[in-house]
């Protein structure tokens, strides 16, 4: 028979070794670089063209947030794409610098595919021209950031955007 101290200390043992994988499993987990209805467009929209429309698109609501915090878009738009995209400089660039790594990796994989598809192509071009537009957005935070972290994420975030605007297919 176990004496109340041992069942105390049974107990506390049982709730700590309970308690720290849950706490290890919260400070692993990850942002998601989509919002919900994004993630949902990207999921809808199998053909590549269409696809890396809402890729382009996605990053382009992270450079409005970061450029204007108090950005509002139109109620239609917020039906189909949902609300803005929420957070600091950091996860806003981060999210950026995933999406076009995304949608890098899904023009790779439509051109593993299908290299002779037209529509990769025409997605490689447009991602080529809307990251090329991007990093001039992008350039234009820096004054604005003093922060070596934001800085730093700007950083990563332009030069995700200058390997998509250099994109070519095999």
């Amino acid at each position: 028979m176990k004496s109340k101290m041992e069942r105390v200390l049974t107990f506390i043992l049982m709730a700590v070794a309970l308690a720290v994988p849950s706490a290890a499993r919260q400070k692993t987990a990850q942002r998601d670089h989509l919002t919900e209805n994004e993630a949902d467009l990207v999921r809808e929209n199998q053909e590549i063209e269409k696809r890396i429309d809402v890729f382009i698109k996605a990053g382009d609501r992270r450079i409005l947030v970061l450029t204007n915090p108090n950005a509002e878009q139109k109620k239609k738009e917020e039906e189909v794409w949902g609300p803005l995209p929420t957070g600091s400089r950091i996860d806003l660039l981060q999210d950026f610098k995933n999406i076009l790594a995304e949608a890098m990796e899904k023009l790779d994989s439509a051109h593993e595919r299908s290299a002779s598809d037209p529509q990769v192509a025409k997605a490689l071009d447009k991602l080529k021209k809307a990251a090329t537009r991007q990093i001039g957005e992008l350039k234009a935070l820096a004054p604005g950031m003093t922060d070596k972290r934001d800085q730093r994420a700007l950083l990563e975030a332009i030069d995700e955007a200058d390997a998509a605007s250099k994109g070519s297919l095999p």
